[in-house]
């Protein structure tokens, strides 16, 4: 395959991270552009299925209800893309997380994101996202302390 064939799907799925990073923010969550069978990785864990994944969105959705999100770079080729995403909110809502629930704390927070998407059939099937949870929890004003 050459490149001139890949480029309808680059800007595809270039199109379909970007809008999906929008409804995301806004908390449109029904239209998530995950496979039924989609994995995704964070530092707060491994979800399985659509589900799964769309119930993770909407902890982070839950505590920072007006989030706003802005893609400022991406690379993609073929069924690949790499983006970089930069969330913006404040922290009115309870948070779940692993340690426990976070009330809250009404502290703003920038949390930068790393996503690294794979497409299947115009999809999300796998996705890995990173971000500094330490840094989140030092903004919000949160110290968890360390494992014995």
């Amino acid at each position: 395959m050459t490149l001139v064939q890949d480029r309808p799907t680059v800007a595809t799925n270039i199109t379909t991270i970007k809008q999906w990073v929008t409804a995301m923010a806004k908390g449109d969550l029904d239209h998530a552009p995950y496979t039924d069978d989609a994995e995704l990785s964070d530092p707060n864990g491994k979800y399985k299925g659509k589900a799964q994944i769309i119930q993770s969105f909407k902890v982070w959705k839950t505590a920072f209800p007006n989030a706003t999100a802005e893609v400022t770079n991406q690379i993609a080729q073929g069924d690949h893309v790499a983006t970089e995403v930069v969330y913006k909110a404040i922290h009115t809502g309870p948070l779940v997380s692993s340690s426990g629930t976070i009330p809250p704390t009404n502290k703003p927070m920038e949390l930068k994101v790393m996503l690294v998407s794979a497409f299947r059939d115009g999809l999300i099937q796998r996705e890995r996202a990173y971000f500094d949870r330490a840094g989140l929890m030092q903004q919000l004003g949160i110290t968890i302390p360390p494992k014995p």
